[in-house]
Parts: structure tokens; C-alpha cells; sequence
């Protein structure tokens, strides 16, 4: 059996990145822009977002508390 990707794409960098069935978010190898299951890119700070630990932090509130002393 041969198992295709679900989704192929160029990155913004222009390298060509895939995500396989049962992978969760992936990178690109070149520049590491981060793509969701979906494809979509990913904000570069995401990963410091507490709704992504926090179930009673909603996505929004994250993001402002993450960004909260960017000046």
C-alpha cells in the first residue's frame, strides 16, 4: 500500500513541505515556518499562547496575555 501526503505545499520560503497521516503540526526543514493539520501557517509565537495548556483560556485571551508586554 502507498500512503500519499495529505497535503503537499510550498512554504512562503518557497520549499516544498508535506504533512503525513498522523502527524500533528509540521515544519518546514528550510526556514521552520510551522503549518496546522490544515495547512494553514501558524504564528511564529503560538506556542506561547496558554489556551494552547489552559482549557478555561479561550484562543483571543491567549494571544493578548502572551503579547500583553510587547511594546
Amino acid at each position: 500500500m502507498h500512503e500519499e501526503p495529505t497535503w503537499t505545499k510550498a512554504c512562503t520560503c518557497g520549499a516544498p513541505i508535506s504533512r503525513w497521516h498522523g502527524q500533528s503540526e509540521v515544519s518546514c526543514s528550510r526556514c521552520g515556518t510551522e503549518y496546522n493539520v490544515s495547512g494553514q501557517r501558524l504564528h511564529s509565537g503560538w506556542r506561547a499562547n496558554p489556551s494552547n495548556w489552559d482549557d478555561d483560556i479561550n484562543d483571543l485571551e491567549g494571544f493578548e496575555l502572551a503579547h500583553a508586554n510587547d511594546h
